[in-house]
């Protein structure tokens, strides 16, 4: 995947995150395959993204859909914008 590529893949999620926070349920499960450990840190670092570290507590590790999907891209963004190894 080239670094467009990802900026395409950002400006995606970004858009999907919008519509999914206007949705009236935003009920979402880490995948089954995720450990315990993956989902704290997950979370732990979205709350920190988000501004708000003091509500992260590893005993709820519940994120709405749009929340994760923000966090995502501004994960991929940030490879984006730092990667060496993407081209364009």
């Amino acid at each position: 995947m080239n670094k467009k590529e990802l900026k395409l893949a950002v400006s995606f999620l970004q858009e999907a995150s919008h519509e999914y926070g206007s949705h009236c349920c935003n009920d979402w499960e880490f995948p089954p395959d995720w450990l315990k450990e993956e989902k704290i840190q997950f979370v732990k670092e979205y709350h920190q993204y988000n501004g708000d570290s003091e509500e992260f507590n590893p005993k709820y590790l519940h994120l709405p859909d749009f929340a994760a999907m923000s966090f995502l891209a501004h994960k991929l963004e940030k490879l984006a914008n730092t990667a060496k190894k993407f081209d364009s």
